[in-house]
């Protein structure tokens, strides 16, 4: 049965120095959401792959959540004018705005990205460890092979011993946006399977 994703957090650089072949891939990935009538919950961000993202859902008319900080809204958000008042929720610190996007989202899209995204996947597993969040699937946008590193450290950790596959049952990467809805599925099947 295909689970139905009303919607779906995406993490990734909101930094305008992220090489360029990255864009129209997420941009891409932003249709795809707003074709699949899933709403876009991210961290707000007009510039970097976040924000090519964030043009592909408004390319196709979908829906978008942004969950930020004051703060990281001057950082990440040159022109705010470009959400609607109903698209943008301020909360008052970083770690209060994770947990609302783990917790609103039926699943997680990693993008490229740097030392802010590897904390929110990283947050992500930990909670989902400890059970203060339900496993979702997370799956890496890995064009280009930019996750290819991380894909072959949870393999070295499954091998040491240092996690167990539970821990990483909820994982997939994908290499177009096109994979993306098959492995949504596949992995909620696989969580499905764990949970019996």
């Amino acid at each position: 049965m295909t689970q139905k994703y009303k919607s779906i957090a995406v993490f990734g650089g909101a930094s305008s120095t992220i090489s360029s072949v990255y864009h129209e891939y997420m941009r891409r990935t932003g249709e795809l959401l707003a074709e699949q009538g899933i709403t876009m919950v991210f961290g707000i961000g007009d510039e970097g792959v976040m924000g090519s993202t964030f043009q592909g859902v408004r390319n196709k008319n979908g829906k978008v959540l942004g969950i930020t900080t004051l703060k990281l809204l001057e950082l990440q958000c040159k022109d705010p004018t470009v959400f609607n008042l109903d698209e943008i929720k301020v909360v008052p610190n970083l770690s209060r705005r994770k947990m609302d996007m783990f917790q609103i989202s039926d699943a997680l899209l990693i993008g490229p990205g740097g030392w802010g995204t590897m904390d929110e996947f990283s947050e992500f597993a930990v909670l989902t460890q400890t059970g203060d969040v339900p496993k979702k699937p997370m799956i890496f946008l890995n064009y280009n092979g930019f996750w290819r590193p991380m894909q072959e450290l949870l393999l070295n950790m499954l091998q040491e011993g240092t996690i167990n596959q539970s821990r990483v049952d909820y994982v997939d990467f994908v290499d177009t946006p096109e994979e993306i809805m098959p492995a949504l599925e596949r992995v909620q099947n696989r969580i499905d399977a764990h949970q019996k």
